[in-house]
């Protein structure tokens, strides 16, 4: 059998602080839950405030602010990882893994360079866009995909498996039913005496629109507010996937030297939908945190998140930790277990941001092990597209302080219920947010907040702090001189020609 440790990414889309089962005893996330009580729980695991962003950091083991701080469509150049930024998969395969990835991409697709067989991945079953219909395999007309999109709706198929459209089950059945049997039939095909194995598993079972199987729902009150039920039924579609793939990892005697880690890939979704047609929204909650997706807030990137496996340090199994890890931080760390240079070397040939990735060895490997991050750039003149050009909005973490700058989008609390009948609309996108720093008033730079002492962000520090504010703007300004980010460039007509080509199925259009 290999020496070197099998590796397990698990990416849970959209999931809230209060939607898993170890802060939420409401929550059916049994698997989750035991392997939770195995493993190094990561209590200040930071992901950026939306999808792409954070799968684009992982991949590509830099900070979102030098990769890429926006969501573009599947049609636009600019979408995902520069083509010349060399992602985890290629390390890990230049060092003998067996690469495969199951579920959301949102890392690009415009070339055959950007797809996953491109990336170095050996095997894939994904979609390219943000979100898709669960049932249908459609693409959505928007990036939320709040309402379902049916057979009828013309929408382009977005399912894709190795290097051509996955015709053959498009609209066949739940994605996340056909993503857990592509996982586990990659495991237990796997022959762990040849080489080891990289999972990027990321089913988006936990996105909308809110389609969890009956058996799922069912597993939930029903005087529950519907969109409360049917989200937490979808959590329980990504609980069932992770105990069905690391029951298969057991099965083929891997688990002793498999690292798994799990997160989300940003806070859950509280917001409402946008069309009066269909009134209802996300159903995710992040009490007691504050906000959620598409903010700065922790409950927007301060992700649901932990380590286990049997190369895990057993006097760190059933613990906790607060030191900071970022997700970019997986990609040094995978790569050390690997025995491979974490160096983006051709990157630096074309003048490309260097990797910010620190390792996590240490602090995974002892109870002595400390985290070499003190500081976190969540985000720099960050802006998101519901709310306009207006919504440039930052944050910095370092020690124990948060500094947050700009329109802060989901500025309210949920309560341990939410949403319930009494929340309905929530998360109204032009009514929760709060101006961080007013150029109107001087005095007003930022909010400061001690995230330590106080995780929810109640109290606004920045007149108690100043010579802390001084010092935390002055770095803002520092990495604002190295941020990166390619231009939207939408090449609608050429893709969509492509669409036509794949008789109804994204897919790249470039060499």
């Amino acid at each position: 059998m290999t020496a070197l440790p099998h590796l397990l990414f698990f990416m849970a889309d959209d999931t809230g602080w209060n939607n898993v089962g170890w802060h939420n005893p409401q929550m059916h996330t049994p698997n989750a839950n035991k392997l939770v009580a195995e493993g190094l729980t990561l209590d200040r695991h930071y992901v950026f405030p939306y999808c792409s962003p954070s799968r684009s950091s992982f991949m590509s083991g830099r900070l979102p602010i030098h990769v890429q701080q926006q969501n573009l469509g599947n049609c636009d150049l600019a979408q995902g990882v520069p083509r010349n930024m060399t992602f985890l998969s290629a390390k890990l395969k230049s060092a003998g893994y067996r690469t495969v990835h199951a579920g959301k991409w949102h890392l690009g697709m415009s070339s055959w360079g950007h797809i996953p067989a491109g990336r170095g991945f050996d095997e894939s079953l994904v979609f390219f866009a943000g979100a898709e219909d669960h049932l249908t395999q459609r693409s959505c007309t928007d990036g939320e995909c709040i309402i379902p999109i049916n057979d009828t709706s013309g929408s382009p198929h977005d399912w894709w498996q190795n290097s051509s459209p996955a015709r053959a089950t498009a609209g066949s059945r739940h994605s996340g039913f056909q993503l857990n049997d592509f996982a586990v039939k990659a495991v237990l095909d796997h022959e762990p005496d040849v080489q080891p194995l990289f999972m990027y598993l990321a089913p988006a079972s936990s996105h909308t629109p809110l389609e969890p199987p009956e058996r799922f729902a069912n597993l939930y009150p029903l005087s529950w507010y519907e969109d409360r039920r049917l989200y937490a039924g979808q959590c329980s579609v990504w609980d069932e996937i992770l105990g069905n793939v690391t029951s298969a990892l057991m099965s083929k005697q891997m688990w002793s030297r498999t690292l798994l880690v799990f997160s989300s890939d940003n806070g859950g979704p509280v917001y409402w939908s946008s069309d009066p047609s269909f009134p209802h929204g996300a159903g995710a909650n992040n009490w007691p945190l504050l906000g959620g997706k598409a903010s700065n807030w922790e409950g927007g990137v301060r992700a649901a998140a932990f380590v286990s496996g049997g190369i895990l340090a057993a006097s760190l199994r059933g613990t906790t930790t607060s030191a900071y890890v970022h997700i970019a931080d997986w990609y040094a760390t995978f790569c050390e277990l690997a025995g491979v240079d974490p160096t983006d070397h051709v990157a630096a040939k074309y003048g490309l941001p260097p990797i910010d990735s620190l390792s996590m060895v240490q602090l995974i490997s002892s109870t002595s092990g400390t985290s070499p991050r003190q500081e976190i750039p969540i985000s720099l003149d960050w802006v998101d597209g519901k709310a306009g050009s207006s919504a440039n909005a930052s944050a910095l973490i370092q020690g124990p302080w948060k500094l947050v700058q700009g329109l802060q989008l989901q500025t309210f609390w949920q309560g341990p219920e939410f949403p319930n009948a009494s929340h309905i609309p929530y998360g109204n996108i032009s009514e929760n947010w709060k101006l961080c720093g007013n150029d109107n008033d001087k005095l007003k730079r930022a909010c400061l907040y001690n995230i330590m002492e106080d995780p929810t962000e109640h109290e606004d520090l920045e007149r108690a702090h100043p010579d802390i504010v001084d010092r935390m703007v002055a770095r803002m300004e520092e990495l604002r001189r190295t941020k990166y980010q390619r231009a939207s460039e939408f090449d609608h007509l050429a893709c969509q020609a492509q669409v036509k080509a794949n008789e109804g199925f994204y897919g790249p259009w470039r060499p």
